[in-house]
């Protein structure tokens, strides 16, 4: 298993910790559903949106880079671009909005509740603390990877 983890290149190790860290924190947000008040359900369920979300977001950034750097012989892509940087913007969009309703007025809903939306804005947090520690990793020139 850890060797085919190091077989991975960089997007796909950051792949692996979001995976990672969205199931971890869920498991740990899953008593919730059970010992917390009749909407305690909306904690694991908007942390679940939004590591979906920011999966989806993150495979957006990664064709993104595909369509910048195109191999050589190949031309940039521009509509290729700005579809993928599109998608990501309204992924992120209609999952804080469906949160927020959810949360702040759910009887547009007819009181269903689902997704909290703190928990959905965190669950979009780890993809940017990720890459942020990789990349200083990197640039202080450790040579322990994550």
């Amino acid at each position: 298993m850890i060797d085919k983890y190091l077989k991975l290149n960089d997007e796909q190790k950051t792949l692996v910790w979001l995976l990672a860290i969205g199931a971890v924190v869920f498991v740990g947000l899953c008593p919730l559903f059970f010992f917390y008040h009749s909407k305690g359900y909306s904690y694991p369920l908007g942390w679940l949106l939004g590591t979906v979300a920011e999966i989806i977001g993150f495979w957006t950034i990664m064709k993104m880079g595909q369509a910048l750097l195109p191999k050589e012989g190949q031309e940039r892509d521009a509509k290729k671009i700005i579809l993928f940087v599109a998608i990501r913007f309204a992924v992120y969009v209609i999952a804080l909005v469906l949160a927020g309703i959810c949360t702040f007025k759910p009887e547009w809903f007819g009181g269903w509740a689902a997704f909290n939306f703190f928990a959905t804005f965190a669950g979009l947090l780890p993809a940017q603390i990720i890459v942020l520690v990789r990349s200083l990793k990197t640039k202080k020139g450790l040579k322990a990877k994550l």
